[in-house]
């Protein structure tokens, strides 16, 4: 049945290559050593050192930002 209504396919999303979602582990990762580093040292955390962690996330997994803000 081909209703023009009903399509098989509602959207189409490139995936990131292997090597672009490895390069993203690493960067997250690299920035949770620097959030675990800061609360283990016992520093402060900061709203503006959140602010940049926040930012280097959404840097990394920016199709993150379109689910975060999404309202339900």
């Amino acid at each position: 049945m081909n209703n023009p209504d009903a399509p098989d396919v509602l959207a189409v999303v490139p995936l990131p290559s292997p090597q672009e979602r490895r390069r993203r582990e690493i960067m997250l990762a690299r920035l949770m050593l620097v959030a675990i580093d800061i609360v283990l040292a016992g520093e402060p955390l900061g709203l503006e050192t959140a602010r940049d962690l926040f930012r280097e996330v959404r840097h990394c997994y920016p199709e993150l930002v379109d689910e975060l803000w999404r309202e339900p």
